[in-house]
């Protein structure tokens, strides 16, 4: 089921270490996803207002604003959109308080490719199930 250019669903990576951003890149850019990256809340903020986003991956320690601000922003100008919070610092505590502000799930750094793809893959998945169409 391969969607054209103009329906690729659209997924924003934010995380202040570049090497996450491109590990997201080179994950999602070949499995058909239109993906772009931003290395800290303000500038994804600016970014989420110029394009709707499917889905967008969060780091949750990050300077100035951390993830949990980011995604409360984010429901705020973009509710359809899903939100996984990607942690390296991955407690029950963090897991509890992500999903009960809104995130759809979370996953823990580093991440494998399949683990990526299998938590996009299945958020993504349960937007059309929803009846939630990709962002235009």
């Amino acid at each position: 089921m391969h969607k054209s250019a103009s329906q690729k669903q659209k997924i924003l990576a934010i995380d202040d270490e570049e090497i996450v951003r491109k590990s997201c890149e080179r994950i999602l850019r070949p499995a058909g996803y239109d993906i772009d990256t931003s290395a800290d809340g303000m500038s994804a903020l600016r970014m989420i207002g110029a394009k709707k986003y499917d889905l967008v991956l969060t780091d949750l320690k990050m300077p100035n604003m951390d993830g949990l601000e980011v995604m409360a922003a984010i429901k705020k100008s973009l509710p359809s959109a899903k939100v996984i919070i990607v942690t390296g610092y991955s407690t029950l505590d963090n897991a509890v308080k992500a999903t009960l502000t809104g995130a759809y799930n979370y996953i823990e750094k580093p991440f494998s490719p399949e683990s990526l793809l299998s938590v996009v893959r299945e958020a993504l998945k349960e937007k059309v199930v929803n009846g939630e169409n990709p962002c235009p």
